[in-house]
């Protein structure tokens, strides 16, 4: 098997969703200090945003990431094992994805919650 598992895709799909996120809800977080418009909500929503993409998609995809090292030695190193690791990541990513989702529906939703916040564009 040479061809990267689709679970691993989607883990990085996962993660830099995550950080793009996180990015936007920063810049946002900035424009509303520069408008003099933050609030501690604000600051609260971007300190949660930061422990999404730090602390908790992490946790959950920890073992996807175990899986992934163990397929990547496999590939090289045992090649005919490399299939049911695949098969095992698949299993684990159907596994946690609806708690990645809710995590990244979260952060949707912070997003949308700071853009809620900025004046009507033209004021």
């Amino acid at each position: 098997m040479s061809e990267v598992p689709a679970a691993l895709s989607r883990l990085d799909e996962i993660e830099r969703t995550s950080f793009i996120a996180h990015e936007t809800i920063y810049e946002l977080r900035s424009v509303l200090v520069g408008r003099h418009l933050a609030t501690p909500m604000t600051d609260a929503l971007l300190a949660e945003s930061a422990r999404i993409t730090l602390d908790e998609i992490p946790a959950i995809t920890a073992s996807l990431r175990r899986l992934g090292t163990r397929w990547h030695e496999q590939r090289v190193l045992a090649p005919e094992t490399a299939d049911e690791t695949a098969a095992d990541l698949d299993r684990e990513l159907a596994r946690i994805q609806s708690s990645v989702q809710g995590w990244l529906d979260r952060q949707a939703a912070i997003g949308a919650e700071l853009r809620a916040a900025l004046p009507p564009r033209g004021r």
